[in-house]
């Protein structure tokens, strides 16, 4: 009966427990050394690829002890002789796979990374994120089929023949996908953009997939559009180029007013809310435009500039109270609609 020695257990388990022990000695002992010279440099990639090596330094220190017995089992077990090669590529399978693990997350996370440096230019989303995953994975693949022996190029050309048939069955999906890829190559939509679609909808671009595009309202609802429909559709983007917005306060003062002193004191108001209040560009300066003779009022508008498209809404607020108590101040009428019947009396 085939056994093993009392000299090779013990050779096994030191190799083994010693490799292990190993592995997680420098994962505890060295990593957070690694860690700590990372943090220090301002390249943050250096940071991810420490993190992700980090994960499987056990896992790799074990299949090298799995190496090193190897030889052991199959000088002593006849079917580990017979299926020594087989040991061999599962092993090599293991590592293959645990690297293209690694690599797939370094790279995505490099995506991640460039995306935050260069300030979305090129926008991080799940659609670039997978197919840099997927692309490490087929790689991985390649080099796992070739150490079984599989040959590479019957298999690229089945595919490829394959392929056609697949794309025609998945032209709406691979629409979206292409699209989606369309839309962040162009760079006039990227990931945290405020924009407003064709029918009216508004909200912040969260993430463009390989089917859709996620848009979260204001109303912290979400919004799905496929790609194909966001590539084709007219969309107005709040934040490409600057994302200081000028908006303006609609109000209506009495025929009677001094519109000069209403321009005056209107502005008055307007640049001691852009000084105090949060979210608002200080040295902006305001302007005032008479635009309308109304029913019972002349209309004028007031424009202000705010960092972002959201903070308009609360320095609206403080600004129409603010100029409403102001305006009774100075005496400023705010007329409200009037309405005047003339009623014929009937002939007698």
């Amino acid at each position: 009966m085939e056994k093993l020695q009392n000299k090779h257990i013990i050779e096994i388990a030191i190799v083994v427990g010693g490799a292990v022990v190993l592995g997680w000695l420098i994962k505890k002992l060295i990593f957070p050394i690694l860690y700590k010279l990372t943090h220090k440099t301002k390249w943050k990639s250096d940071d991810l690829i420490v993190e992700s090596i980090g994960k499987w330094v056990v896992f790799w220190f074990f299949l090298a002890a799995c190496v090193y017995v190897t030889p052991i089992f199959t000088e002593t077990f006849s079917f580990a002789n017979r299926n020594a090669l087989l040991i061999k590529q599962i092993i090599a399978t293991l590592y293959i796979f645990s690297v293209s693990v690694a690599l797939a997350r370094i790279a995505a996370g490099l995506l991640q990374i460039r995306s935050a440096k260069d300030n979305s230019i090129v926008p991080t989303t799940s659609i670039l994120g997978n197919i840099a995953k997927a692309i490490v994975y087929v790689i991985g693949f390649i080099f796992i089929l070739q150490t079984f022996g599989v040959a590479i190029a019957p298999l690229v050309t089945a595919l490829g023949v394959g392929g056609i048939a697949v794309a025609l069955a998945l032209q709406p999906t691979l629409s979206n996908l292409f699209s989606g890829l369309q839309l962040i190559a162009s760079g006039k939509i990227n990931i945290g953009d405020f924009v407003q679609l064709e029918g009216g909808q508004k909200g912040f671009i969260r993430d463009i997939t390989w089917r859709n595009t996620t848009i979260e309202t204001a109303q912290n609802n979400v919004i799905v559009v496929p790609n194909s429909k966001m590539a084709d559709s007219i969309i107005e983007n709040f934040f490409l180029t600057d994302r200081k917005i000028t908006f303006n306060v609609l109000v209506g003062v009495g025929y009677e007013s001094d519109l000069d002193k209403v321009e005056r004191v209107s502005i008055q108001v307007a640049k001691e809310i852009l000084e105090n209040e949060h979210g608002t560009i200080k040295e902006f300066e305001p302007i005032v435009r008479f635009y309308n003779f109304g029913d019972s009022s002349i209309d004028l508008k007031i424009f202000l500039q705010v960092m972002e498209y959201a903070d308009q809404f609360a320095i609206t607020s403080a600004f129409i109270k603010l100029l409403h108590k102001t305006y009774q101040q100075e005496g400023i009428n705010i007329p409200f609609p009037i309405r005047t019947i003339h009623m014929n009396k009937p002939a007698e």
